[in-house]
């Protein structure tokens, strides 16, 4: 399924957990037509859907690098420009929100690989999914006090 309006404001938190919220575009993701129809915040909206082509999987993921940035800021998207036609074709073009000062390499890689114009560069969910898993683990290994 593709969620279609993916952006932080869907994202729910409690102490413990994230949840992703707003259901309401959600569709198959094997039956995307291209309708000429773009449901979402401009922002977070994947060029390639901006261009016209189906919301697939590979958009959300688009949406998720574009969260990242706004974790590693605290600034969401583009705050400092209008979010008008100008700013979708500036996206189109390349333009990507930028990372906080002090960001880790390793999470700017993967909202790079997430925000690649080409869908098929970015990762799948799975792979993103792996990579979470790993830092998790990762930093779980390194802290031994956290293990507790």
């Amino acid at each position: 399924y593709c969620h279609k309006d993916f952006h932080s404001g869907n994202i729910l938190q409690d102490e413990r957990f994230s949840y992703i919220s707003d259901f309401g575009l959600t569709g198959p993701a094997d039956k995307q037509k291209s309708d000429d129809k773009i449901y979402g915040v401009l922002p977070y909206i994947a060029p390639e859907v901006l261009n016209g082509d189906p919301y697939t999987l590979a958009s959300d993921i688009y949406s998720l690098g574009i969260i990242m940035t706004e974790l590693s800021t605290g600034n969401p998207p583009f705050y400092n420009k209008i979010h008008d036609l100008t700013l979708a074709l500036d996206v189109c073009n390349g333009l990507r929100p930028e990372f906080g000062k002090g960001t880790p390499e390793f999470f700017k890689k993967l909202a790079i690989r997430c925000m690649n114009a080409n869908p098929n560069q970015r990762p799948t969910v799975q792979e993103f999914n792996n990579m979470l898993y790993f830092w998790k683990y990762s930093i779980y290994n390194l802290l031994p006090e956290v293990q507790q």
